[in-house]
């Protein structure tokens, strides 16, 4: 059994299509959608037979995926935006591995978006080294094995975008089989929630990619204390 994890925040406009789609790749499916926000996405998400888990705190995507993955059943769980990002979802699903990302040609991107994505790729690398491999990682299509992700589900404590990367170093420091796949990729820029504060959410990606990088380091207790908490919490404030 294969279960669809979806987070959203006010998805009204375009989850319905996702869910068609998805329901017709995969009929017997178990959908989880975790809605933040307050729209009809519920009532949507409904008409396609999905279940809705809501947030009643705005929780950021990566903490909405954990939840989704909590009530997830079967072998295999598909994490993926509300908008989605490939038609190629098949692809991931049939592959024999234990997490499986998607590899993004990124060409139908705005410029600026395009050169901020290769540019938080290079980052990444450089703050990890042990993924020089891949080429993308915040793409909004994931397959995972169940067992296996449930193992270090206590590792994963970005709640925002840099999830993704929490999820993949997690998974390349354990030795588990991370592949990653070439997809057809369609930029929708029309209701992104990135391009409409895209500065914020570099600098806020970057400082989470610092504070993660803290995190699998010998001074991660500095995390934990008073002083850095209160400078994280109130930087995170300005950004939201």
């Amino acid at each position: 059994m294969l279960s669809i994890v979806i987070p959203a925040y006010n998805e009204e406009k375009r989850i319905a299509s996702t869910l068609s789609l998805l329901r017709k790749k995969f009929p017997s499916a178990y959908i989880i959608v975790v809605f933040e926000g307050d729209d009809n996405t519920p009532e949507v998400v409904k008409q396609y037979g999905g279940t809705v888990i809501i947030n009643k705190t705005r929780i950021g995507k990566g903490g909405s995926i954990k939840i989704g993955v909590q009530k997830a059943l079967g072998d295999k769980v598909l994490i993926i935006d509300a908008d989605l990002p490939t038609l190629d979802v098949e692809k991931l699903v049939n592959v024999d591995a234990d997490l499986v990302i998607a590899h993004r040609d990124v060409s139908t991107m705005p410029p600026i978006r395009r050169f901020l994505h290769h540019a938080f790729v290079f980052l990444t690398k450089l703050f990890f080294p042990s993924l020089y491999r891949f080429h993308d990682f915040q793409a909004g299509v994931k397959v995972v094995k169940l067992n296996k992700l449930k193992e270090i589900l206590h590792e994963l404590v970005m709640n925002d975008y840099v999830f993704d990367v929490n999820l993949v170093y997690s998974f390349v420091k354990r030795g588990y089989k991370v592949v990653e796949i070439p997809v057809k990729y369609y930029h929708k820029e029309e209701d992104s929630k990135i391009s409409k504060k895209l500065i914020k959410i570099i600098i806020f990606m970057f400082l989470s990619l610092v504070k993660l990088r803290f995190f699998y380091s010998p001074f991660r207790k500095i995390l934990y204390t008073k002083s850095f908490l209160k400078v994280q919490n109130w930087i995170i404030n300005r950004l939201r």
